[in-house]
């Protein structure tokens, strides 16, 4: 089996060597399968090329095929994730983040189980979520050792709860069902992943999974999911639950269109965006009718179900609804940090 790693790169310098070894170690534990290595420079500001390129000698003995391709300007991740599947050649693609890193094994494992699975898909295995320090924050477990594949349409829509559809990375994906289902990163886009998975899922039919802990997910500030909450990223949710609301009605859809919208209505009244774009951001929310949907199994947080409590009101009583909820919340953060202090 061919397998294309796709690594956008944009101002990962601390995390770029740690992720291009893991591929080599890959390359050294997956003999029986070919490595295709394609970094995306996306234009950064920092030297994280010069380290990517000071390693390159390193693919070759590995046995690992390693190709890089460079923007003529910034563009964002989504863009690079598409640059690296257009140049891609292996069987099945791999979407790994500059600043993340396979853990051992992680390839070799994920082919075995594609073959074993007769080539689903893809194949998806656990995550491992490590803190600045370096220490392990928590090992986040999706599946059930004793279902290991999904082997039908049916399937996937039962478990779609067990079944991870936030992340595009840490899937091992058959390149073929990418292209033949014209899915793509929309560029612009921030929480691109979010979309793009939903995508996936409307067409989706095999997924096999496996137990092991295969990708290692370094949480950092100043990450574009971990930064402060701008308009562009809510005008991105915007964007999601909108492109939900005018999918084929789903219940699991519908849950991920509550999920973002909940999301984005508790961000929008916790940050500083102004009085203006709230009201205009609230009013498009209500166009697609996201209010009417189904909550029940959702998943919601106690916060998250107050705040979907707003889905009771018109537009100008949900903001008013917000407004007083947050504000209370707020209080009670700073009086939970008072009591901490004292």
């Amino acid at each position: 089996m061919k397998i294309s790693i796709v690594i956008p790169v944009y101002n990962v310098a601390p995390w770029i060597g740690a992720c291009l070894r893991s591929v080599f170690a890959g390359g050294r534990d997956s003999a029986e399968n070919s490595l295709e290595c394609i970094v995306v420079d996306d234009c950064g500001t920092d030297d994280s090329m010069t380290t990517v390129e000071a390693l390159a000698p390193e693919a070759k003995q590995c046995g690992i095929s390693f190709h890089i391709v460079s923007h003529i300007r910034n563009r964002g991740q989504a863009a690079a994730r598409n640059t690296g599947t257009a140049v891609a050649t292996g069987d099945y693609i791999f979407y790994l983040d500059g600043d993340d890193a396979l853990e051992p094994r992680a390839l070799a494992s994920m082919a075995s189980v594609a073959e074993c699975a007769d080539f689903p898909d893809w194949v998806q295995g656990n995550y491992r979520r490590v803190t600045a320090s370096g220490a392990v924050k928590e090992d986040t477990v999706y599946f059930n050792p004793a279902e290991p594949v999904y082997g039908s349409r049916e399937a996937v829509v039962r478990n779609f709860g067990r079944l991870n559809f936030s992340n595009a990375t840490n899937k091992l994906i058959r390149l073929d069902f990418i292209r033949e289902n014209g899915l793509e990163f929309r560029d612009g886009l921030i929480y691109e992943d979010a979309l793009w998975c939903m995508q996936a899922y409307e067409v989706v039919e095999r997924i096999a999974t496996l137990g092991q802990v295969t990708y290692r997910h370094n949480l950092r500030e100043g990450s574009t999911m971990r930064s402060a909450m701008t308009r562009t990223k809510m005008d991105s949710l915007l964007y999601i639950v909108q492109y939900l609301a005018g999918a084929p009605r789903d219940v699991n859809v519908e849950r991920q269109a509550v999920t973002n919208a909940v999301y984005g209505m508790k961000h929008l009244y916790l940050s500083p965006l102004g009085r203006a774009y709230r009201k205009r951001w609230m009013a498009a929310l209500w166009e697609t009718g996201v209010q009417h949907m189904e909550t029940a199994g959702a998943g919601l947080q106690p916060l998250s179900r107050l705040v979907a409590g707003a889905f009771r009101f018109r537009p100008l009583g949900a903001r008013l609804y917000l407004s007083l909820l947050l504000w209370c919340y707020g209080i009670f953060l700073s009086f939970r940090k008072q009591r901490g202090k004292a």
